[in-house]
């Protein structure tokens, strides 16, 4: 899910608008590349390197304690705050990823799809795909109450077809007991990772991948999508000045790790990043690819890229 400060822009390919803008999306190298065939990472443009390289302060140790223990509490007011105004429906999730289609047939031994939406928000990503695809059962969560309750009360919200719980992807270790809780379903056919791992420490983030990989039975899918190293919002950190007395933004110097001004973390991946972390969790086979959307703004002629990690996995 995504956290930087304004929704993420669905992914688009030679689309112009009548308004500001021109968008321009691209996968970097053209095509998803063999899972570990190749390490060496998109570059980035020269302007943005070095934009990354300067205000590189680092928050003290105590902010940084506290931004990881208070992470649910901040989320929690961030929803309080803006309720479900914020983000925009995903209706681009099933032209992305051909998992969360109608029509795949590839559903394990089972006709009836049944999605895990791990970091859930409130239903974003749930609700459309529930609109498009009547077969499909979903289990999704998140560590806001508030936004699990928000889920609960949507209008489209049927017990028959969602079960949303509360769940901490760091500290909780219940996960089997939730998916228990519809015992006629399937078996989970689709793990959903779409801007989930880039709120979790970057300490955390394989043995949370690990832990969830252990839920889905061998031939089920995995579907990631988050944000990416040179990222406007990542520039953005960067471009900001800090006051001298004020804590910055930078978590750490050695990962590209973030607390935004709502006290929740962000995280910006390399496409090398992913898959060694798919990797060392363990039990996936699959692709990383860099989607690379340009924005042009017709009136000032600012140049704005947003670029995002995707990949699909196998659980083998």
């Amino acid at each position: 899910r995504p956290r930087p400060g304004r929704p993420e822009r669905r992914p688009s390919t030679n689309v112009s608008s009548a308004g500001a803008k021109n968008n321009r999306a691209t996968r970097v190298a053209g095509r998803p590349r063999p899972f570990l065939a190749s390490m060496c990472g998109a570059s980035l443009p020269a302007a943005s390197a070095d934009v990354l390289a300067q205000n590189r302060r680092v928050s003290t140790p105590f902010i940084i304690e506290k931004t990881q223990r208070d992470a649910g509490r901040a989320w929690d007011k961030f929803y309080k705050a803006n309720e479900d105004r914020f983000f925009k429906n995903r209706h681009w999730t099933d032209r992305e990823f051909e998992e969360l289609r109608q029509n795949d047939h590839d559903l394990l031994t089972h006709d009836t799809p049944v999605l895990l939406e791990v970091g859930c928000g409130v239903g974003n990503t749930v609700f459309p795909l529930l609109e498009k695809n009547a077969k499909l059962r979903v289990h999704c969560c998140d560590f806001s109450p508030r936004a699990v309750d928000m889920v609960t009360k949507h209008p489209a919200y049927d017990t028959e077809r969602v079960n949303a719980f509360v769940y901490d992807l760091v500290k909780d270790t219940s996960l089997s007991m939730h998916l228990a809780a519809r015992p006629a379903w399937p078996p989970v056919s689709t793990l959903s990772l779409i801007f989930v791992l880039s709120a979790i420490p970057p300490h955390e983030q394989v043995r949370v991948v690990r832990a969830l990989l252990d839920h889905i039975p061998t031939g089920a899918s995995v579907v990631f999508r988050d944000y990416a190293r040179g990222d406007l919002a990542q520039l953005r950190f960067h471009t900001r000045r800090d006051a001298p007395w004020a804590e910055p933004s930078l978590l750490s110097d050695s990962h590209h790790w973030y607390r935004r001004g709502d006290h929740t973390m962000a995280y910006f991946f390399t496409r090398d990043e992913v898959e060694r972390l798919f990797a060392e969790a363990g039990g996936v086979a699959g692709s990383v690819e860099e989607v690379v959307r340009t924005d042009t703004n017709r009136k000032t002629g600012a140049i704005m890229e947003r670029r995002f990690i995707q990949a699909r996995f196998r659980r083998v």
